[in-house]
């Protein structure tokens, strides 16, 4: 019988595998879950918008996924009937041939309860672990430990580009269930394992597309690195930018031309004021711990227009591109007229500013914030899970980043969190992910699909 197949009626399922044996077949296979975890950080599966690459990663994936005798559907996201018309689709993204979402299915023998809202020791329920295939790319080119798609291990780290962000997790999550898979679990409520594309640069299309599909549980666990938090809450983004525009030439006639360049140094320094004035302005339990402050990121100066040639001269314009993010419960309206009253004002009195237009515009969309309440029966089922096979509770805790939560609450409709390895330089050059957290995870995976599902 395949891992995929359903018990005949009647028939006597066999035992849930225990905590003991769970960790006995993680730490047998940890050599395999390595040198598994490194093939797929080999696939450069960057996110380049409008495009990515992440179409080897995924046929990869998707052919583990078959031999594990799980059912496998390969779909891009602009192929979903409607999905370019909902309000958090993302336009001007490209989908070519081998772009696609991987859902894989091990069908459960029963079918669990809708929202996950009993108690999860009656077992049963449905479980999708998701994650994404696409990296950010690999520069700047300053890499020192190892080249971004050769991953080596030093000191207890995996060295790689998404080796945390998140091809870590992801092999976390696919190793707990071919493990339980070969202890001979059966589960009662279907098991979703999930790759989707185009997460970075504040995608979300690929998230979208496998929600709007149907592939929804009543429990979802997202794989991004939380440094073993568990993360109920993340936080929201905004981005956009900030145009500075006057007169370009030199000033050969003597008369003098108001630099943008110049005007765009206040303008830094006005944002470090927004940043002390933004965390001053709101709080939230899950994010009181430092590290976890509202940042504002500052993150490409331009002095032209896409295509132009850049003279050597004053500039007619200067663009400052910015990140905010903000804590669940923050609307969109409501952060935009703050931040357009602080930069109207900012205008009006700041001499560094006068001689320019100023304009602000909102890029790419709003990333949401999103919280599961701490206390709902799926988050405790995890908490259950992490203390069991860790032998430690869980700090529980909100995720100092933004990501696609949201989508996994609505339009996905279910309870939702973060968890994940500890790692750094994501998105920068020796990225690493913690070996000890691969495994740990693994076996917490596992605990937590036998318990919920079993």
């Amino acid at each position: 019988m395949s891992a995929g197949a359903g018990q005949p009626r009647g028939a006597r399922r066999p035992p849930v595998p225990s905590t003991g044996a769970i960790r006995q077949a993680v730490e047998g296979r940890s050599d395999e879950i390595l040198e598994w975890t490194k093939t797929l950080i080999r696939f450069a599966s960057e996110n380049r918008p409008p495009t990515g690459f992440e179409a080897e990663a995924q046929e990869f994936l998707a052919e583990e996924c078959r031999r594990a005798g799980w059912d496998v559907e390969l779909f891009s996201p602009d192929e979903i009937p409607g999905i370019r018309e909902h309000p958090y689709w993302l336009a001007g993204r490209e989908y070519p041939p081998g772009r696609r979402n991987l859902v894989a299915k091990w069908k459960g023998g029963s079918s669990g309860a809708a929202g996950g809202q009993a108690d999860a020791a009656a077992g049963g329920r449905s479980l999708l672990f998701s994650s994404h295939a696409d990296v950010a790319p690999f520069e700047p080119d300053n890499w020192s430990v190892c080249r971004p798609y050769e991953p080596v291990v030093r000191e207890g780290r995996l060295y790689g580009r998404g080796a945390a962000d998140l091809k870590g997790g992801l092999a976390a999550s696919f190793w707990a269930l071919k493990l339980l898979a070969e202890l001979g679990f059966e589960p009662r409520g279907e098991i979703l394992f999930e790759s989707v594309v185009d997460e970075e640069f504040a995608g979300g299309n690929g998230t979208l597309a496998s929600r709007l599909k149907g592939y929804n549980a009543d429990l979802a666990v997202v794989t991004e690195p939380t440094r073993m938090q568990v993360c109920p809450a993340c936080l929201g983004a905004f981005l956009g930018d900030l145009t500075l525009s006057g007169r370009a030439g030199m000033p050969y006639m003597g008369e003098e031309i108001a630099n943008p360049i110049l005007g765009a140094a206040r303008a830094i320094e006005l944002f470090r004021r927004w940043q002390t004035l933004w965390r001053e302005g709101g709080d939230h339990p899950l994010f009181r711990e430092r590290g976890k402050e509202l940042n504002v990121v500052l993150w490409k100066i331009d002095s032209k227009r896409e295509g132009e040639f850049t003279q050597m001269g004053t500039p007619l314009l200067t663009r400052i591109s910015w990140i905010v993010w903000c804590y669940p419960g923050m609307s969109e309206e409501e952060f935009w007229r703050q931040f357009r009253e602080y930069w109207r004002e900012a205008a009006e009195r700041e001499p560094d500013l006068a001689p320019f237009a100023l304009e602000l515009a909102p890029t790419y969309h709003h990333v949401r914030a999103w919280e599961t309440p701490a206390d709902h029966p799926a988050v405790r089922a995890v908490l259950r899970a992490f203390g069991t096979y860790a032998g430690k509770q869980a700090v529980v805790g909100g995720a100092p980043f933004s990501c696609d939560l949201g989508l996994y609450g609505d339009p996905g409709g279910m309870p939702c969190l973060l968890l994940g390895p500890r790692g750094d330089n994501l998105h920068a050059p020796d990225e690493w992910v913690l070996l000890e957290d691969l495994y740990t995870l693994t076996g917490i995976y596992a605990e937590l699909a036998a318990r919920w599902c079993g």
